[in-house]
C-alpha cells in the first residue's frame, strides 16, 4: 500500500510538473509557471528520501504551496476561483498526506 500512495504522488508531481511544462510553451516565461514545475520536481525528489518524519513535513509544505500557488494562477488567469475545483484538490492532498502519515507511523 505504501507503493501506491507514492506512486500516486509521484504521478501527480508529474502531471503538474508537464502541465506546468505545457502552460510555459503556451503562454512563455511566467514565474507561476515556473514555480509550479519547481514544486513538481520538489515533490518528486521528496519521495525519495529516506526520513519519512521529514517526507512528510515537506509535502505538507509542498502541497501548501500548491494550493497557494493555484489560487493565484486562478486569480490571475480567470480573474475568479473555481471553489469546487480548489475544495476537491484539498481533499486529494488530505488523502495523500493520511496515507504517507498512515505508512509511516
Amino acid at each position: 500500500m505504501a507503493i501506491i500512495t507514492y506512486v500516486l504522488i509521484g504521478l501527480y508531481a508529474l502531471l503538474t510538473g508537464i502541465a506546468g511544462l505545457q502552460q510555459w510553451k503556451e503562454n512563455g516565461h511566467q514565474i507561476r509557471i515556473f514555480l509550479f514545475v519547481v514544486l513538481s520536481v520538489s515533490i518528486l525528489v521528496t519521495i525519495f528520501l529516506p526520513n519519512k518524519a521529514f517526507v512528510l513535513m515537506l509535502l505538507i509544505l509542498e502541497f501548501v504551496l500548491l494550493h497557494v500557488l493555484a489560487v493565484a494562477e486562478g486569480l490571475v488567469t480567470n480573474k475568479q476561483l473555481r471553489y469546487s475545483h480548489h475544495i476537491v484538490r484539498f481533499i486529494f492532498h488530505c488523502i495523500l498526506l493520511l496515507m504517507v502519515y498512515k505508512f509511516i507511523y
